[in-house]
């Protein structure tokens, strides 16, 4: 006999059942409608890769790069290299290689391509799997409107790096499908695909947070569904501990000046950076203290506590980016404050979202808390429920001028692709 979910998910029991009520008719136009956006968003994610190539927007002058795909190759820079380099070599034994960094699901993925050129078979692959995430998200969304969740995927700054030649856009996709299955009494499949996303990134096994909640069926189905992420993370752990010698051989790798990754430990440098900007800005921090200060007290009385901490909110993160020392950390930083109050909507959502911010909160601050906000962008992709945030949230959020922005955003964001590591 089937079991009743835990009890965090026994509110969310009729949100599958009201998806599942829709005509064939009208899950094929609401397919249809996923179909368009993600289209879409491939020809215009590809229109601005070839033309900042072909007009020297997107460039490589010191030709560090191994270039695949004519006018596509940034879509094959940056780690992807490590990949293939996995895919050709294996992994070393011996400790303290940088190549522990990196799941096995690419490399094993490329080296299976055989006579097809490496290239090919991962732009293949990113195609295919970017359809299968846009229709993942979608899937397992929380409203009539899903479709809406995969617009939000299309307008989202850093998007573009789904098509990257990495195994972002398999995790993603396999994690959604896995809250699709899971959400329709399909545990076991929901179990399958979990365990996918942990094979293919090191934060994959966090679905297994929302698999735990909301998974339907008999107990022992409910059981593999969160455990098979679980265990899947567990044995590319025990591969690399078997092949290194060193347990951590993972965290390790991740913690080689190269990535450097080391942990919360980093932090005891941003008092540095908030001197820094203090320092370096006193003139612009003071006279935006004072402007801020009234503007918060004006916005307590005439619009309530809420919209005042949304004006402190932003002057606190103004300042903190002036602060920052980098062009790329400001992008990253910029990113991560904009997703830190989708999260807090999410929240706010109610009972039913609670799995989904759970994991979301999870995956943010895995990354938050690596030690660097470099590659926050591509890493918060996976955090797939901060679309319904936005889907489903204030109707502010869906305003043409917002998705405007955020195209603009994502477009401006991919011509940096060769400069800063994505």
């Amino acid at each position: 006999m089937a079991q009743p979910p835990l009890p965090l998910a026994g509110e969310i029991r009729a949100w599958p059942a009201a998806r599942t009520r829709l005509s064939p008719a009208a899950e094929r136009r609401r397919y249809g409608l996923v179909a368009v956006v993600w289209a879409g968003w491939l020809v215009a994610m590809l229109g601005v890769v070839v033309v900042g190539v072909e007009t020297g927007l997107i460039s490589d002058p010191a030709s560090r790069w191994t270039h695949f795909g004519g006018p596509l190759w940034p879509l094959f820079t940056w780690d992807y290299a490590w990949y293939e380099r996995v895919a050709s070599v294996g992994y070393p034994h011996g400790a303290d290689s940088p190549l522990y960094a990196f799941f096995p699901l690419w490399p094993w993925l490329l080296r299976a391509s055989g006579s097809v050129a490496d290239w090919i078979v991962a732009f293949g692959s990113v195609i295919a799997a970017s359809a299968l995430a846009f229709a993942g998200v979608t899937a397992a969304a929380p409203s009539a409107r899903a479709w809406r969740s995969a617009a939000v995927l299309a307008c989202w700054p850093g998007s573009f790096m789904l098509l990257l030649a990495y195994p972002d856009v398999i995790a993603l996709a396999a994690a959604a499908w896995a809250a699709a299955f899971a959400l329709r009494g399909r545990p076991w499949l929901a179990g399958l695909c979990g365990a996918v996303a942990a094979v293919a990134r090191p934060t994959g096994f966090l679905i297994a947070i929302a698999l735990l909640f909301v998974a339907r069926g008999s107990r022992p189905a409910r059981i593999f569904a969160a455990a098979a992420p679980v265990a899947a993370a567990a044995a590319v752990h025990a591969f690399f501990w078997e092949r290194s010698g060193d347990p951590r051989a993972f965290l390790h790798a991740q913690a080689l000046p190269i990535w450097n990754r080391n942990g919360p430990a980093r932090f005891k440098h941003w008092p540095g950076h908030v001197a820094h900007a203090l320092h370096a800005h006193a003139l612009v921090v003071g006279v935006g203290g004072l402007v801020a200060a009234a503007l918060v007290l004006l916005a307590a009385r005439r619009l309530g506590r809420w919209h005042a901490l949304v004006v402190a909110y932003l002057f606190v993160v103004s300042a903190l980016l002036l602060g920052a020392q980098t062009t790329q950390t400001r992008i990253e930083s910029a990113l991560l404050a904009g997703v830190v109050p989708l999260l807090g909507l999410l929240w706010r959502l109610g009972v039913r979202y609670r799995p989904w911010a759970l994991y979301a909160t999870a995956v943010v601050a895995v990354s938050f808390f690596s030690g660097t906000v470099t590659s926050f962008a591509r890493q918060a992709l996976f955090a797939f429920p901060l679309y319904w945030a936005v889907a489903n949230g204030p109707r502010q959020l869906r305003h043409p001028a917002v998705a405007a922005l955020g195209v603009a955003a994502n477009l401006a964001f991919a011509l940096t692709i060769a400069k800063y590591a994505p």
